[in-house]
């Protein structure tokens, strides 16, 4: 009852506004099992087909969160805890390399969420009462807690989650009639609250979409079926890799030959000495310097999934000097490689050389700024959407402004 109130206040105060509908009640989500564990933690380039297809659920189910900016739980109490349905949804949804990664170089915390900046709504029932704070059922309370725990998997800080309840149920006196009233009423208002705001945001985006060239989006976005002979084998493996096929590499399949030359000149660069941090440098650089705000989404995804610093990821973000002297030469140069199209003084190579790099790396610093010509340039022409998998790292439009 409760969600459905929610979802109508929603839509009635922002009809554009778009609603996916999970419904592990009825279609519950099977619990996962040693094969799910065994898939989940190969890396993609390595899995087997059938890995592939068992994670094909949980894939899903993570798209539907990414998309999301606010994720509206319905989410009854049973024997104090969670229905095993709503559990069996989480353990799909935490998933190493989708919503979190995990390092042991980060020492008593290895584990750091993917996801970031959505809200959760849960709309609660609960047979007996108390079980807030300070309650006299508080502590018998295993349902909300564990949801805060689990929370960030989803992408939402503690302070970002709203709980609203039903109690009394077992009684069904007035004292449940009361409650029942209180929660509409908070559903309501805070259904119309969130509406507001989107609202605001998307009327923004809808402006600033009016002032494009619609030309732009003559570029097709292909799917395996509408992609010529040439490009369907790449797609294909990149579908495998990512367990998605990005929209980049959709769109590049128009014209097979810089879809090849993109992802050949790309595994090249991963074979260079530098590291993951090392490359990602070079490439969030040059993604800044091009304001592709596509390329700058993903990369940012995929610096937090191989474990880059994220006070290194911040300072990519947002054009300030990295704290590691040695990756901020590294920053600084390739700024110089692309701001003085190839043409560096000797002085800004020796600053380099000083700082611990080689002529090697000089080399390889160009062979990423040519990678990055390929996939900003064809984003800026192509106006390519951001897939569901980048959204949450989505650069913000005043600092793609600045970069353009």
């Amino acid at each position: 009852m409760l969600t459905t109130l929610f979802t109508t206040e929603f839509l009635h105060a922002n009809p554009d506004a778009k609603v996916i509908v999970r419904d592990i009640g009825q279609d519950p989500v099977p619990a996962i099992d040693h094969r799910f564990i065994h898939a989940a933690f190969t890396p993609p380039e390595e899995r087997e087909d059938w890995m592939t297809d068992r994670l094909a659920l949980s894939d899903a189910l993570i798209d539907e969160v990414v998309a999301a900016d606010i994720i509206v739980m319905g989410a009854p109490m049973y024997n104090y805890g969670m229905p095993a349905a709503l559990k069996g949804w989480i353990d799909h949804i935490a998933r190493i390399g989708r919503t979190f990664s995990f390092d042991l170089a980060r020492g008593d915390f290895p584990i750091e969420p993917i996801l970031k900046g959505k809200h959760l709504v849960v709309l609660s029932s609960r047979g007996e009462f108390g079980f807030q704070p300070g309650g006299p059922r508080a502590h018998l309370n295993a349902l909300d807690p564990a949801i805060a725990a689990c929370a960030h998997y989803f992408g939402v800080d503690t302070a970002n989650i709203q709980t609203i309840a039903i109690e009394y149920q077992e009684f069904k006196d007035a004292r449940h009639d009361r409650s029942v009233t209180a929660a509409k009423d908070a559903t309501r208002a805070l259904a119309q609250q969130f509406a507001r705001s989107a609202k605001q945001t998307i009327s923004h985006l809808t402006d600033q979409s009016r002032n494009k060239d619609k030309t732009m989006k003559d570029f097709p976005t292909h799917t395996l079926d509408s992609a010529p002979a040439d490009a369907k084998p790449i797609l294909q493996a990149a579908l495998k890799g990512y367990g998605f096929m990005p929209n980049l590499y959709a769109t590049m399949a128009e014209a097979p030959t810089i879809l090849e030359g993109y992802t050949t000149l790309s595994a090249i660069f991963s074979k260079t000495d530098l590291s993951e941090t090392e490359r990602q440098i070079i490439l969030m650089t040059n993604n800044r310097l091009n304001g592709c705000k596509y390329c700058m989404a993903a990369h940012t995804t995929l610096s937090q999934m191989g474990g880059v610093p994220d006070d290194v990821i911040t300072a990519l973000r947002n054009d300030t000097p990295i704290a590691d002297r040695k990756l901020e030469a590294l920053r600084q140069f390739a700024v110089v490689i692309n701001e003085s199209r190839g043409w560096p003084t000797d002085a800004q190579i020796e600053h380099f050389l000083q700082a611990g790099y080689t002529r090697q790396t000089v080399l390889e610093v160009i062979l990423g700024t040519a990678l990055k010509t390929l996939s900003n340039y064809t984003n800026h022409i192509a106006e390519t959407d951001l897939d569901p998998a980048f959204v949450a790292n989505a650069w913000p439009a005043s600092s793609a402004q600045a970069a353009e």
